[in-house]
């Protein structure tokens, strides 16, 4: 079994030493690392200092750079196309992983054939706020099917990209994030990750997410009826195949995921 940590970058900064920093000290290296650079135009000693840093500890990584300037999203994917790792796991600048993170992913692949889809407890940082988030989906591995009753009935509970490790089969299959959401193409990949193939969530929070200032993430709050909008179409994509497969599909939950959306939208406006 391969792992292997992508890391898109575009004009780093400070954060990506961080992040960096966090896979040197992971206690279990068996992993290597695929950095790619979306046509930066400022931060290049970031990455290149990250590259001297993990062949250091022993970390095998390399750069990367895609042949033309891709959108956010369309860089996700073909950073994940070119790695041949048998798993795939997304980590963003600016985030960073606990020290026991890689031990604890590969842990579970290795007890859990079935699973192909790995998410984890994550701490969210803000500003001066920090919060920690545990699902409640956990510390076992959950069917398609129960997995497909949480999603239809909650939508996404399974955190931000960088709590994330999937195969690469199961990737290849979805046929990638959805570029023509920009806003929520990781929470429809992960609830179809989830409803498809089932998932282990591990309780421990291993995952450090950072909204720092020169994350998109930014610019959500000023995005709301764009965020409102994409979320909607992510439910209804996942309703109409759970509808036309004959998968698990409560109506009534179903139902109430809109209106709880709904709601919040409002409230926010």
């Amino acid at each position: 079994m391969t792992l292997e940590i992508l890391i898109p970058v575009r004009n780093p900064t400070e954060v990506f030493d961080q992040t960096v920093e966090s896979l040197t000290l992971q206690t279990e290296k068996n992993f290597s690392v695929l950095i790619s650079d979306n046509f930066s135009t400022k931060g290049q000693e970031h990455i290149a200092a990250a590259l001297e840093k993990l062949s250091a500890a022993g970390i095998a990584a390399r750069k990367i750079q895609p042949p033309v300037e891709l959108e956010r999203v369309e860089h996700w994917n073909w950073a994940h196309y070119q790695s041949a790792a048998d798993w795939l796991k997304p980590l963003f600048v600016g985030d960073w992983l606990e020290p026991g993170y890689t031990l604890a992913v590969q842990a579970v692949i290795l007890r859990e054939p079935r699973c192909t889809y790995i998410y984890c407890g994550f701490q969210y940082h803000r500003a001066e706020a920090t919060r920690t988030v545990i699902q409640h989906w956990n510390g076992r591995f959950y069917t398609p099917e129960e997995m497909q009753d949480v999603v239809m009935r909650f939508g996404m509970q399974f955190g931000p990209p960088s709590a994330a490790a999937y195969e690469r089969t199961a990737f290849v299959a979805l046929g990638g994030y959805a570029s023509t959401l920009p806003i929520s193409a990781d929470s429809l990949m992960f609830c179809t990750l989830a409803a498809r193939f089932g998932a282990t969530g591990i309780q421990e929070t291993l995952v450090h997410f950072n909204i720092h200032a020169a994350r998109f993430s930014t610019t959500l709050p000023g995005k709301q009826r764009d965020t409102y909008r994409e979320a909607l179409t992510c439910f209804f994509m996942l309703g109409y195949h759970a509808w036309t497969e004959r998968d698990r599909f409560p109506v009534l939950g179903f139902l109430r995921l809109l209106a709880r959306e709904t709601k919040n939208y409002l409230v926010r406006k």
